[in-house]
């Protein structure tokens, strides 16, 4: 995802994190220069499940389904 919502840029950046074991797909916001991570969807390889984190922030409906469905279709990668 990379697009503007009500002033703000919306992309989406793919990680990896040994200590959780998996992978996930953060979203970032960007207004005025300033970058923070709103959301996260990880895939903990241990259990084969998916998780969504917010961080304390309003994140739109919109944008949340959005994400959601780019993590269906990236995360895990052997269910691409």
């Amino acid at each position: 995802m990379d697009r503007e919502h009500k002033g703000a840029r919306y992309t989406t950046l793919m990680f990896s994190d040994i200590q959780r074991d998996g992978m996930g797909l953060e979203l970032h916001w960007t207004v005025a220069g300033q970058d923070s991570v709103v959301a996260e969807i990880f895939f903990s390889d241990f259990e084969s499940s998916l998780t969504l984190n917010t961080f304390d922030c309003d994140v739109p409906l919109e944008l949340v389904e959005e994400l959601i469905a780019e993590a269906k279709r990236r995360l895990p990668p052997s269910m691409a």
